[in-house]
């Protein structure tokens, strides 16, 4: 059985399945080990990890008494939605993401299948996702941090696309921009459809001809949408850079500063804002404070006006919870 557990609970004799860190993005894939001496439990508490899953089938449980984090379950998940938004306002939002499913699943399919980008199925999408934040976008963006893990790729597009969709209006943009910024949200990730299965499902550390693959999903995304003719600037923009840091020390291409496109700066906000909040079976969501923290205490990833101006907006004025 595999449970997650706060790092100092860590003792030698357990068997480490998998950590979260504490930075915005896993660059690799863990590879699990048993802890055989307290030199290594010193290490691994004196790094950035916030917390670990062990596997109490292949080595020591907890000490008695000392609580773990459980899987979250959908009455659990339920509960916590209705103490920020109504019942209402939670039934839209699900109907929103029951809408928009099949139309995100044809974008991913058609992209992983034949290599090409299902426009007007994506464009179904945003306008679905853009009525529902009119009004909704917080319940929108929280019920979607739950999940599961066949439905991960599909919602993280869906939330990505909705918190650039009010970010932008949060900022003042005309409709028409937002609609674009929702169609860059919806497809950034689209590149990875290309990749093998073999590397998406890998458990162990990538190796770094598959981390040279993984980088490059920017690159192959920003191909597959410009095979449509007079495809929008603005989202091949946020499928080439969102990836990119302030500071340089992105990829592909290593720009920095106002040189990566403005909606490419918003894009990298939510990308990391979703992933870090998500729930995920064992994976214990961050919470909006610590998430917030995180990203503001990450010199060089972020366009720290943007980030003021979404945590200010978006945070604080109570958009997200």
């Amino acid at each position: 059985m595999r449970k997650r557990i706060r790092v100092h609970q860590l003792r030698v004799g357990m068997f480490v399945e998998d950590v979260e860190s504490g930075g915005p993005h896993t660059t690799h894939r863990f590879s699990p080990f048993a802890i055989s001496s307290p030199d290594e439990v010193s290490r691994m508490m004196n790094s950035n990890l916030m917390t670990v899953v062990i596997d109490v089938r292949k080595g020591l449980d907890v000490e008695p008494g000392v609580p773990s984090y459980q899987p979250t379950d959908g009455s659990i998940f339920d509960t916590q939605l209705l103490a920020s938004f109504s019942a209402g306002d939670i039934k839209v939002a699900r109907q929103c993401i029951t809408d928009t499913k099949p139309h995100i699943r044809d974008v991913l399919s058609e992209a992983r299948i034949n290599g090409a980008f299902a426009a007007h199925a994506a464009s179904a999408a945003v306008e679905k996702i853009m009525t529902s934040a009119m009004d909704n976008a917080g319940a929108l963006i929280a019920v979607a941090k739950l999940k599961e893990k066949d439905e991960i790729t599909f919602l993280h597009s869906l939330a990505v696309s909705a918190l650039m969709i009010a970010f932008g209006r949060s900022l003042g943009h005309a409709e028409d921009d937002v609609r674009l910024l929702g169609i860059g949200g919806l497809v950034h990730d689209l590149g990875k459809m290309a990749l093998p299965n073999t590397i998406l499902t890998k458990t162990g550390k990538l190796t770094a001809e598959e981390m040279n693959l993984v980088r490059k999903h920017p690159q192959r995304g920003y191909e597959l949408v410009s095979q449509l003719e007079n495809s929008p600037q603005q989202v091949l923009d946020i499928c080439l850079y969102h990836h990119e840091k302030f500071d340089g020390s992105g990829y592909p291409r290593k720009i920095a500063g106002t040189k990566i496109p403005y909606v490419a700066r918003l894009a990298a906000i939510c990308d990391v804002y979703d992933a870090l909040t998500t729930i995920r079976p064992y994976k214990r969501a961050w919470s909006q404070s610590e998430a917030v923290n995180m990203m503001m205490n990450s010199p060089g990833h972020f366009d720290t006006d943007l980030l003021s101006a979404f945590v200010s907006k978006m945070v604080i004025h109570g958009t997200l919870h």
